[in-house]
């Protein structure tokens, strides 16, 4: 909220991220072992643990604070991802005949409703924007609600699927692979924008109109089209991950690969038809500092 207020510096706001991920650990919310597949535990002192859910945390923040530069990208984007996961958490305790009012799914729950309620004011023209005092929080949270379940099962049962065959994807790397791959859409652009701005000898936190959602729309989608194919490329690797992660069926590869495929027609091709190309629409400001009103968007938070 500060930074909303006064504008701050990136080195300050990483500083206050760096403070909340004090809290959680401090807060007991770390990663601290991995159930291996044969029922063992692959513990990790307390600096690694401390360290990894730095790692994590940070990159999540900061990826969901990339992406925030189009109406409704981020607040869609973070509200389909934690669907994903209440969808993992959920499945999760049906396997283990465990209580279904896991911290997990209530957290991811919780998320999932709170951005569906935002989108209804922040969706192209958006009235509200969130800021980053909401990027970032959507993104502690989420990337909190990962480590909350990931370690709760063993890797057999999480292994073992809900159809009773062996899920496809390794148990031990779960814990990090999971929250990874149901983020990889901010992530992805979060590495882009890093390795695209340190090449050029700028700050990785400057900013700039390359972002993934920039992309989009210079080859001819309008503002709206760009963030639906956003949410698209998120809810084709967020849910992809988790049903196979607990499916390991023909089908299930046959319907990912089904729609990964319409993703892409839906992100190349449908610029390309005629009468399809939008100009009327301003290109927003960079992201980084919370979304930047659009023309004709009345009012901001």
């Amino acid at each position: 909220m500060l930074d909303d207020i006064f504008d701050l510096d990136a080195l300050t706001k990483f500083g206050g991220q760096v403070l909340a991920v004090g809290v959680l650990v401090y807060s007991g919310i770390q990663f601290r072992y991995f159930f291996q597949s044969d029922g063992s535990q692959f513990s990790l002192d307390s600096t690694q643990g401390a360290l990894l859910t730095a790692l994590i945390v940070l990159a999540t923040v900061n990826a969901v604070n990339f992406i925030d530069g189009l109406d409704g990208l981020a607040a869609g984007v973070i509200g389909i991802s934690a669907l994903a996961f209440f969808l993992f958490c959920y499945q999760l305790t049906v396997i283990n005949e465990a209580s279904r009012a896991s911290t997990g799914a209530l957290l991811s729950a919780a998320l999932a409703g709170a951005c569906a309620g935002f989108l209804a004011h922040n969706f192209h023209p958006a009235r509200l924007f969130m800021g980053d005092s909401g990027s970032m929080l959507i993104g502690l949270v989420l990337s909190s609600t990962a480590m909350t379940v990931t370690v709760q099962f063993p890797a057999a049962e999480i292994a073992q699927g809900v159809d009773g065959t062996r899920a496809s994807l390794l148990p031990m790397l779960l814990p990090v692979a999971l929250p990874i791959m149901i983020l990889i859409v901010p992530l992805a652009d979060l590495v882009l924008a890093v390795v695209r701005r340190t090449r050029a000898g700028r700050s990785p936190f400057a900013p700039d109109k390359q972002h993934l959602h920039h992309r989009l729309l210079e080859i001819g989608h309008s503002h709206r089209r760009a963030v639906l194919i956003m949410w698209l490329w998120a809810g084709l690797i967020a849910f992809g991950t988790v049903v196979a992660s607990l499916y390991d069926d023909l089908a299930v590869w046959i319907g990912i690969g089904a729609a990964a495929a319409l993703t892409v027609v839906l992100t190349f091709l449908v610029p390309l038809l005629p009468g399809r190309r939008f100009s009327e629409e301003t290109p927003p400001a960079p992201a980084g500092g919370g979304e930047a009103p659009d023309s004709g968007a009345p009012q901001t938070l």
